[in-house]
């Protein structure tokens, strides 16, 4: 159980990252799409 849970918190360590890495690219493409389309 414990590798299960300590497992877990890495995955859980991972997605965050990956969340994060995600949203400021989408924010920075949703930035430069934003100043050429207006």
């Amino acid at each position: 159980m414990e590798i299960l849970i300590l497992g877990g918190g890495l995955l859980i360590c991972i997605i965050a990252v990956i969340i994060s890495a995600v949203t400021s690219v989408v924010s920075a493409v949703a930035a430069s799409e934003d100043e050429e389309n207006f």
